[in-house]
């Protein structure tokens, strides 16, 4: 299996908590946990936000107008002040080394990961919606990632008895609500950008197109939102303290 024996240069690169996970029959990895405040922090460090070469033209051009999206149009408007990092960076209610990055577009997202493969020269994107969705249950039809049952202690979000106030470590809920494959957080803590486009699932990284999320976050009240197969959208210039991202990992042909 080319993805087994491929150079575990992502490992070495990522702050801890960091593993891959195989998807068997996939040929793909996804990443254990949603990537973190201290693996983005890498991106920054490494000039990023000033490197054209990461970013969809769409995306510099968001980057670069300090895009922030009006929640009543449901458009970005300009601010004239470019995107220097995710827009919750400098709080430290939501910047803590070993929780999720959020306030991050998708543009972001996607940035980082056309970094990261060149820093490692391994193939990393966002997942598709199918790549996602096939993690989070696998094929039994289970509504969670841990069974068919809604059990608000075993993710962080809001859905009564249980109340959040936060994200929290991606670890903390690790051996609790983990789907059939070992991989956590995939129902509440923060939605996750995935590649797809919510219109037509095309993962062509170009364009504006409003792109899927998934997976449901701490500050939501209904337990549908954390199931496998609920979709949303938003557009890829939007972000919140409750979304993030996790990254996979494909063959180095694909």
């Amino acid at each position: 299996n080319e993805l087994e024996v491929v150079m575990e240069q992502s490992i070495f690169n990522q702050p801890t908590p960091f593993a891959w996970i195989t998807i068997p029959n996939k040929n793909y990895q996804i990443a254990k946990y949603p990537l973190t405040n201290a693996q983005f922090a890498k991106f920054i460090e490494a000039g990023g936000y000033s490197q054209r070469q990461w970013w969809t033209e769409a995306g510099w051009e968001a980057k670069e107008q300090g895009l922030a999206l009006d929640y009543m149009s449901g458009k970005g408007l300009p601010t004239n002040i470019a995107w220097a990092a995710p827009r919750h960076w400098n709080d430290s209610q939501w910047n803590g080394a070993d929780y999720p990055v959020v306030g991050v577009t998708w543009y972001e997202a996607l940035a980082y990961c056309r970094w990261l493969s060149k820093v490692t020269g391994e193939n990393i994107t966002l997942p598709t919606e199918e790549q996602w969705q096939y993690a989070a249950q696998s094929d039994d039809g289970r509504t969670y990632p841990w069974g068919s049952e809604w059990d608000c202690t075993r993710c962080n979000n809001s859905v009564k008895p249980c109340a959040s106030e936060s994200t929290t470590p991606v670890q903390a809920y690790e051996g609790k609500g983990d789907s059939p494959f070992g991989v956590v957080d995939m129902s509440g803590n923060v939605w996750e950008w995935c590649l797809s486009t919510y219109a037509d699932h095309s993962s062509d990284p170009e364009g504006d197109s409003p792109r899927i999320i998934k997976g449901g976050g701490w500050l939501f009240f209904t337990a549908g939102d954390c199931r496998a197969t609920f979709r949303y959208y938003d557009s890829p210039s939007g972000c919140y303290n409750f979304r993030g991202f996790r990254i996979i990992r494909l063959p180095a042909s694909s």
